[in-house]
């Protein structure tokens, strides 16, 4: 499932639930999606959970009712933190938005995920925070791929909202994917991709590895 020294990244929709997904998820998992307040929130919770471990379950040749996730968080340690598959050499990001779910898996390094439904905002309100110096977005299209890159590799490096998308200077929306820096980290070596999602959504991933890696895009009919 996952190409040979590349990234398999899966997706579903929350419309593919059924009620037996619920019996994937651990008990942390089920006292989590009880926070939510909101059924659609809920459902991509489920969808993002379940997807998970019926991906490694095919990776690893393992039931999924036997995959282990840890999402603690390294600043709080409640259990909403990127996950982590223990015993295993694989990681993993997952991302939900409106009616659809992603999943990536690697054995490469770290790797983020982001998919964002296209929804009509006052986008240039939110200019300050997702650009640096010398960067432009034109349109609703190019300001969810700029965001979708961005929000990619802070997922990958795991340090979510502690760097400001406006320090990670990326490409332009036209040019193919690329991190020209990371705050603190010149070293970091970022691998990025643009991904063909469903019309009326926007995603990208960003690998913490080099070379560029082969990425399998997979519709999870058969899995979910």
């Amino acid at each position: 499932m996952i190409p040979d020294g590349g990234v398999a990244v899966l997706l579903a929709r929350t419309t593919q639930l059924r009620p037996d997904h619920l019996a994937l998820l651990d008990a942390a998992e089920l006292g989590r999606r009880r926070e939510y307040q909101h059924d659609p929130d809920r459902d991509r919770f489920t969808a993002g959970a379940a997807l998970l471990r019926v991906a490694v379950a095919a990776a690893t040749g393992c039931a999924a009712r036997a995959v282990t996730v840890r999402r603690d968080c390294a600043r709080c340690y409640r259990p909403h933190g990127r996950p982590v598959l223990p015993g295993t050499d694989l990681h993993a990001s997952i991302s939900h938005s409106g009616e659809v779910v992603a999943v990536a898996l690697t054995r490469l390094g770290p790797v983020g995920v982001d998919v964002e439904a296209e929804v009509a905002i006052d986008h240039e309100a939110l200019h300050p925070q997702l650009l640096g110096p010398g960067e432009q977005v034109g349109d609703l299209a190019e300001f969810y791929r700029t965001w979708t890159r961005k929000e990619a590799v802070l997922k990958a490096t795991g340090d979510g909202l502690r760097v400001p998308m406006a320090a990670l200077p990326v490409a332009a929306p036209s040019q193919p994917p690329r991190l020209h820096a990371y705050p603190g980290r010149p070293e970091l070596v970022v691998t990025m991709a643009d991904l063909p999602v469903d019309d009326g959504y926007c995603a990208a991933l960003a690998v913490l590895a080099g070379p560029p890696a082969p990425v399998r895009l997979t519709r999870a009919v058969d899995l979910l």
